[in-house]
């Protein structure tokens, strides 16, 4: 019942809140690019930049033998950009946000979702510079894209869960901020990002596969760089994990919210 009771206001937040979440992407994104004299566009140049520098340096400097490199390297790192600017936003953003828990009796995770659908809209505007890179290189799009919002879903769930267990450790625990920078650049080397899962060893790839990121990755280069269908297995473990995480999200902000006030 305790958990049914948290996944109900969730979602009954989740609607009556809807205005305000709208307005603060809104807000946010205007803050970001108030004085830019390219606005929105430095969401899509930012990343298209990055994508040229890298691969450069893996298929012509390193000499990497991936075929059309720069589709493979940003299928993957896309996505993991949008999960580690979620995490490191919402570690602060309780206390960013003080003055309006001190005023309003508005439910807490109100705030880190409102940051992850923030950089998810940042997200989307990621890939258009990834879709001119497959026009000019003549990457092939196929049905498979179709596929792409259900690999959104274990995603979504994942990045929020760990971005409300660390908005909450971050709390109680002022070394969170500086151990999240170690373990996400950790990560970033165990996930599939500058690599396929062909390079790593069989008897490491059993272990690292079981960070929920790791099938969310691979299945998302299945679709966009390989054309294929990912594996049904790796997705359904991918897609429980997630919300299990969020689960446990949910749960730590419902626990632990009463005493934000006497920590920030």
């Amino acid at each position: 019942m305790f958990v049914l009771g948290t996944l109900k206001e969730f979602f009954l937040g989740l609607f009556q809140y809807r205005e305000y979440l709208k307005q603060s992407i809104i807000r946010e994104l205007r803050k970001k690019y108030k004085r830019s004299i390219l606005g929105y566009l430095w969401s899509m140049l930012q990343p298209l930049f990055m994508m040229i520098i890298l691969a450069m340096v893996f298929s012509e400097i390193m000499k990497s033998d991936v075929k059309n490199y720069a589709v493979f390297l940003f299928c993957a790192m896309l996505p993991w950009g949008f999960f580690e600017h979620s995490s490191m936003q919402c570690l602060s953003i309780i206390r960013v946000n003080a003055r309006i828990i001190e005023q309003l009796p508005v439910p807490k995770f109100i705030f880190p979702l409102s940051a992850v659908l923030y950089n998810l809209v940042n997200f989307f505007l990621t890939l258009v510079p990834l879709i001119l890179v497959m026009l000019i290189t003549n990457h092939p799009f196929t049905w498979k894209l179709a596929l792409f919002p259900f690999m959104l879903v274990p995603l979504f769930c994942f990045t929020l869960g760990i971005s409300m267990l660390l908005s909450v450790l971050n709390i109680f625990f002022d070394d969170t901020q500086h151990l999240t920078q170690v373990l996400l650049r950790a990560l970033y080397f165990l996930c599939p990002i500058i690599y396929g899962k062909e390079h790593i060893p069989v008897s490491l790839l059993k272990w690292v596969s079981l960070n929920p990121l790791f099938p969310i990755l691979e299945g998302m280069r299945s679709i966009i760089y390989s054309g294929a269908v990912p594996n049904l297995a790796d997705y359904c473990y991918s897609l429980w994990t997630s919300l299990l995480i969020l689960l446990l999200g949910l749960l730590a902000y419902k626990k632990a919210s009463d005493k934000f006030i006497y920590f920030i």
